[in-house]
């Protein structure tokens, strides 16, 4: 007997992009991280339990979601000092990440001055 797949409509697929380059990822990471955790775990539990990308469409959107208002609260708050950050790395090589710690706190000064985002420890990375 055949088997029917149900795929997905392209309304249920349907979400905003974030479209932005590995340089701006790599900046945001830490503090993306840190925010974004509880949705982004509950995603990837349920893609582990279900066995099927598909049932998890909804948590997929609240990743996305909160990936979303993090890139904008940052452009709202950090705009400057983020994108002196993330330029830096993206024009540095990766052994040399060092020459852009000056442009990192500052970035992160004004997370936690403005958003009140502590730059999470490589500790908490572990967990």
């Amino acid at each position: 007997m055949p088997t029917t797949l149900e795929v997905p409509s392209m309304q249920e697929l349907k979400v905003d992009e974030i479209n932005v380059s590995s340089a701006v990822l790599k900046a945001a990471a830490h503090h993306y991280g840190s925010q974004c955790d509880k949705p982004n775990k509950e995603f990837m539990l349920c893609r582990w339990e279900e066995k099927d990308p598909r049932k998890c469409l909804e948590e997929g959107r609240k990743v996305n979601e909160c990936a979303l208002n993090f890139f904008r609260q940052i452009k709202g708050s950090c705009a400057e000092s983020f994108t002196e950050y993330w330029t830096c790395l993206d024009y540095s090589n990766l052994t040399e990440l060092r020459r852009c710690r000056d442009k990192q706190q500052t970035f992160d000064g004004c997370a936690l001055e403005k958003l009140g985002w502590q730059r999470p420890s490589w500790e908490s990375c572990l967990r």
